[in-house]
């Protein structure tokens, strides 16, 4: 084994301590690990329902205010209990969220492979880059990431999962990403500049409550990004709702930039 497979040895292991670690009712549970090379594989307990990305998409699941601040709730305290053990998730996104009958597991954290990315989409030093998700790195990662870059690279932080949470809280009021329609190229630019998150702010009617906490995960400097602690007491402050709104599409729409 070259040096190079040596060093992603040693990040799989890391990888498979922090998951040993964990033990939380919104976290999969770590059941066994595989790393004899090439074969390297984390095992988990089996995650029942659907992705939240599937469940939010389905236009015959109804969402109302207080089902959302629910699954944020679950989203919060899986995510707080990850960065209270010190570990950063570095690929939250509604795809790696499963929900079945009111309750939320968080999956596949800190198990990002940029340089897998990479490998698959090089040509001519070129990166191929998935649109939903780019929707959910700070743009203090997108403006780093280079065909050469490796995952340990790049400036995965705390911050940058509270980035992605807020595109997940997006999902949940829109049920679609924030951006549709654009080329990766474009969506690169909107989102590491910050330009791109401004004009959703802008154009989107999700109420004052909704929009300071998207304000505040997808703040420009990552140093005044919220703690999950803090959101947790940024969604208690919503308001709570009896009245179901079957069709929020109707209310919220994506930015079509």
């Amino acid at each position: 084994m070259d040096g190079h497979n040596q060093d992603h040895l040693k990040l799989f292991k890391k990888e498979v301590m922090n998951y040993r670690q964990t033990r939380h009712e919104n976290v999969v549970l770590f059941m066994g690990a595989c790393m004899n090379p090439p074969h390297l594989a984390i095992i988990t307990s089996f995650c029942k329902g659907r992705t939240l990305h599937s469940f939010v998409r389905d236009p015959k699941t109804s969402l109302d205010i207080n089902k959302t601040r629910q699954i944020a709730q679950e989203i919060i305290k899986g995510m707080g209990y990850l960065h209270a053990k010190g570990i950063v998730h570095k690929d939250l996104k509604s795809k790696n969220v499963f929900y079945d009958n009111g309750k939320v597991v968080i999956t596949d954290f800190g198990l990002f492979g940029m340089s897998g990315v990479v490998r698959e989409g090089r040509r001519e030093n070129q990166l191929k880059l998935s649109h939903d998700w780019l929707c959910y790195l700070a743009p203090e990662i997108v403006r780093e990431m280079t065909p050469g870059k490796e995952e340990d690279q790049l400036p995965f932080s705390k911050a940058a999962d509270v980035y992605a949470f807020g595109t997940v809280w997006y999902e949940l009021q829109a049920r679609d990403w924030p951006f549709k329609n654009q080329a990766a190229e474009a969506l690169i630019w909107q989102i590491g500049s910050g330009e791109g998150m401004k004009r959703v702010l802008a154009s989107a009617s999700l109420g004052k409550e909704v929009t300071e906490i998207l304000s505040a995960c997808w703040a420009f400097d990552l140093q005044e990004r919220p703690s999950f602690t803090l959101l947790m007491e940024m969604l208690e402050k919503l308001p709570k709702l009896n009245r179901r709104l079957s069709h929020p599409g109707h209310f919220w729409k994506s930015a079509e930039l």
